[in-house]
């Protein structure tokens, strides 16, 4: 008997199991860290209940912008879709990674049925996912690593020490060292020999893309965490926190970079853990760090859920209706 598969089997659910129970794993950490530092609940349910109406309309601007610019790397990678389209890929990918358990690896799934019926190939939809997600880490990564050195430069009172601070220091690590690795010949030479036909084939269209729009890609990347940077700057201005917007763009790209890869649905714990550690440790009140951290994860987490989910459910009924009319097209 071959224990091979037995073994993957199991090694599989231990894995799903594993990152099912980081969930309130995660809550405990959150709570016994916002305990630690002195914020109390109370305290910070009447700050967020504190912000002014006036505040949403730019708060929900600033989200939109942000998402607009991330529809802009998607069609960067995936040449001949609109932009409407783009972000209806975001926000069903969004809605099933921020609601469900193992979410990023079902959203791949909704936006592959998506780019299917939109009529484009296997192949485009290969190439489109490889070269996002490639675009998408090192975006992140090298962004975040920036933000962290900024940080513990410019932030007063920053601890090097602190959880979600070596967590990200560890994922840059790990990521810059895999790059170096994939570059290197033998690499190279045994992927070549291996998957030689795949590779070259998603090196021609991906070479091709970064030609193309290599400008607008990273344009569009380096604009989303900018924009990232204003809702959470505008977040904490509502609640009558003042810091310098460099020192809030630092904590955005050290959050993005410590969700990278995500062991709970959407990045939910460690996102606030780390947004809420990093502005305590620059000098902000407990209870506003954790009321901007909610106010601004209420929008990057929770409202992409209902809205994705309508997409999601627009382009069902949408695909009804063109199976029983006209084909649908490459808009």
């Amino acid at each position: 008997m071959n224990p091979r598969p037995f073994v993957v089997a199991h090694g599989k659910q231990l894995g799903n199991a594993l990152l099912v129970l980081s969930i309130p794993v995660m809550i405990y950490l959150m709570v016994r860290t916002v305990s630690a530092m002195g914020a109390r609940w109370a305290e910070v349910g009447h700050t967020v209940l504190g912000l002014e109406w006036l505040w949403i309309p730019a708060l929900t601007f600033f989200w939109w912008a942000g998402h607009c610019a991330r529809a802009g790397q998607v069609t960067a990678c995936l040449p001949g879709l609109s932009l409407g389209k783009a972000l209806s890929l975001c926000f069903a990918g969004s809605a099933v990674a921020n609601s469900l358990p193992l979410g990023g690896a079902l959203s791949y799934g909704v936006s592959a049925a998506m780019i299917r019926s939109w009529g484009f190939s296997s192949r485009a939809m290969t190439s489109y996912f490889t070269l996002n997600q490639i675009s998408t880490v090192l975006i992140r990564v090298l962004f975040g690593a920036v933000s962290l050195a900024g940080f513990l430069i410019y932030g007063p009172g920053a601890d090097i020490s602190s959880g979600p601070v070596l967590f990200s220091i560890g994922v840059a690590v790990l990521v810059l060292f895999a790059c170096a690795v994939l570059a290197g010949g033998r690499v190279s030479h045994w992927a070549g020999q291996r998957i030689g036909p795949i590779i070259a084939a998603l090196r021609e269209d991906m070479g091709s893309a970064l030609r193309r729009a290599w400008g607008r890609l990273l344009f569009s990347g380096l604009s989303y965490m900018l924009l990232l940077g204003i809702l959470l700057h505008l977040c904490l201005l509502g609640l009558r926190v003042h810091q310098p917007f460099l020192l809030i763009l630092a904590v955005v790209g050290i959050e993005r970079m410590v969700t990278t890869v995500p062991l709970t649905p959407g990045g939910a714990g460690a996102a606030e853990l780390t947004i809420f550690t990093c502005l305590t440790a620059a000098g902000v009140d407990p209870a506003k760090a954790l009321a901007g951290a909610l106010l601004y994860r209420s929008f990057t987490f929770l409202l992409e859920i209902p809205v994705g989910a309508a997409v999601i459910v627009a382009w069902r009924v949408r695909r009804s209706l063109a199976r029983n009319g006209a084909a649908p097209t490459l808009a």
